[in-house]
Formats: structure tokens, sequence, C-alpha cells
């Protein structure tokens, strides 16, 4: 399981990184600049964080418990964050409120979904 969980939030980080890139070289407008900014760095966060964790020998299911919650507890601050961000008028913010919600949503239904996996072993 966990490392499905690992290659699962690697495919995200490898998907918003490669989007981003392409979206970003072809010189989008400021609101989607910062969406699409937004994203990659998500891309790049998740995939630091995880990289290490394909190199290791699998975490423990009652630790890796504690790190899906801690990341569950996470998006109460990442989703009103982003929904702020995106209601503000200035382009480059909101599209990075959109970037935001794009990326911890995703990131969100993956740990629920593994924490409830590991929660029922």
């Amino acid at each position: 399981m966990h490392q499905q969980l690992i290659a699962s939030i690697f495919a995200v980080a490898l998907l918003s990184l490669a989007a981003s890139t392409i979206a970003l070289f072809t010189r989008p407008r400021e609101a989607y600049r910062g969406f699409w900014l937004m994203l990659g760095l998500w891309g790049v966060l998740d995939g630091v964080i995880v990289w290490p964790s394909l190199l290791q020998e699998p975490m423990a299911l009652a630790d890796l418990r504690v790190v899906l919650g801690i990341n569950l507890l996470l998006q109460c601050i990442y989703l009103p964050t982003g929904i702020i961000m995106a209601t503000r008028a200035k382009p480059l913010v909101k599209g990075f409120g959109f970037g935001i919600l794009v990326s911890a949503i995703p990131l969100g239904i993956i740990d629920a979904i593994f924490y409830l996996r590991a929660s029922a072993q």
C-alpha cells in the first residue's frame, strides 16, 4: 500500500510539473500564469517530499496513518487559503488561489483514500 501511495503522489507531482512547464512556455495572461506557477510549485514540492520515499524502506502502517492524518489536517489550511486567494481581484493572486485548489484537492483525496485503507488494516 505504501508504494501505491508514493507512486500516486509522484505521478500527480510529475503531471503538475509537466503541465505547468508546457503551459508557462505559452506566455499566458497574468491569472493563468499565477495558476500554472502555483501548480508547478506544488509539483516540485510534492516530488521533493516523495522522492526519498521511493528509495527507502516502506513506512510502518501506524506511522503512515499519522503522516496521512497530518496531511488531511493541513487541508484545513490549504483549501480556505486557496478559496480566499481565488476570490481576490488581483489576477496573479487569483491564479495562485486556483492553483492551490487544483493541487490540494486531488492530493487530499489521495490522502483520504489511503488513510481509510490504512485505518481498515
